[in-house]
């Protein structure tokens, strides 16, 4: 028992002789200077964070997630404007706050809230000279969400009761959960879509208008004219160069089918000449999208119920000096050409057969 205490104190010693190295350790290089080397230490890890989010933005930015058949892809890049933004607002109001944290100052919150949206909006600006990038709202207004609820969620709300504080931070967070909804919806629709494979449209759910793109031409689905199941999709033609409809989402797996084919109505007494356009991932992700190089076809519709029946060699052997992917149809566009005056269609069954 006593070897044991004598162990035990001997320890101690050891431990004690330890401090006294370290305090002296300290000393001689001075309090200035183990402060100088603790703020270094801030910058780097500060500028470390920045690159990162440097290295994630230009993902967003310049790389291509999959092309025109790749839907969720493009939907959870939308949404990462969320986070991405929220984490750069964040390293901003540490680095204002002198990189410690909470930050109490509300200023420095409002300034750090500001630099995050004017670094969006700068880069989807940058996108407007990017090839294959586009200028996007959608992207802005999640670049503002994702600044504003991560700063509200670090704001310590030192005058707010301890429930008000938690109330803000729940809001906050379904703010989030909120703007992660389209996500999920896309990666449901696209379950459905692949379940229904030959069919590629029947506009039952509201979510699959976001498969469709439109020119010159305001859609919605209706109840009218419908030849499969409860809807159809209405497409009002306004007077212009290309008024039309564009599939960009579908199954591009069309090796096994022999015709596309869909039903259409076309409202008023005069025919309408229309043109359905084809093209697969190749012709898609040129630079320059040669009319030899896809499908074209002209169709001419007449006024009430009739069925379009396109055959799919035709489809194939239709680009000049190769044969079409049909294993990478990447999109199916109805148009009609200088129209000069307004005009409705309505579209339903998309298939293959």
């Amino acid at each position: 028992m006593q070897k044991y205490g004598s162990s035990i104190s001997e320890n101690i010693s050891i431990i004690k002789e330890i401090l006294r190295l370290i305090s002296l350790v300290v000393d001689f290089f001075g309090v200035t200077t183990y402060s100088k080397l603790m703020r270094l230490r801030g910058v780097i890890f500060g500028t470390g964070i920045l690159v990162v989010l440097l290295a994630v933005l230009s993902v967003l930015l310049f790389v291509d997630f999959g092309g025109e058949s790749s839907r969720i892809a493009h939907e959870v890049s939308n949404f990462g404007h969320l986070p991405l933004f929220g984490v750069a607002a964040l390293v901003i109001l540490w680095m204002l706050g002198g990189r410690t944290w909470p930050v109490r100052d509300r200023r420095k919150y409002v300034v750090s809230f500001a630099a995050a949206l004017g670094l969006g909006v700068v880069t989807e600006f940058v996108q407007l000279y990017t090839p294959e990038r586009y200028f996007e709202i959608q992207d802005i207004v999640y670049d503002a969400l994702g600044a504003f609820t991560f700063l509200a969620l670090a704001y310590p709300f030192s005058g707010l009761s301890r429930r008000s504080a938690l109330g803000w931070k729940a809001a906050c967070a379904g703010l989030i959960a909120l703007a992660a909804v389209p996500v999920a919806l896309t990666a449901l629709d696209v379950r459905r879509m692949e379940g229904a494979f030959p069919l590629l449209a029947s506009f039952e759910t509201r979510i699959e208008m976001d498969r469709w793109e439109t020119t010159e031409c305001l859609v919605n689905r209706t109840k009218e004219h419908a030849s499969h199941g409860a809807y159809a999709l209405m497409a009002r033609l306004a007077p212009g160069e290309f008024p039309g409809i564009s599939m960009r989402w579908l199954e591009g797996d069309w090796r096994e089918y022999d015709e596309l084919c869909f039903d259409a109505f076309l409202d008023g007494d005069s025919p309408l000449a229309v043109t359905v356009r084809i093209h697969d991932e190749i012709h898609g992700k040129s630079e320059v999208q040669n009319y030899s190089d896809r499908f074209n076809k002209r169709f001419v519709l007449l006024p009430g119920a009739q069925q379009i029946r396109i055959d799919l060699d035709e489809v194939r052997t239709a680009p000049q000096g190769r044969e079409m992917d049909m294993s990478r149809v990447a999109n199916i566009c109805v148009f009609a050409y200088r129209l000069g005056e307004e005009r409705v269609v309505y579209f339903d069954r998309f298939r293959l057969e």
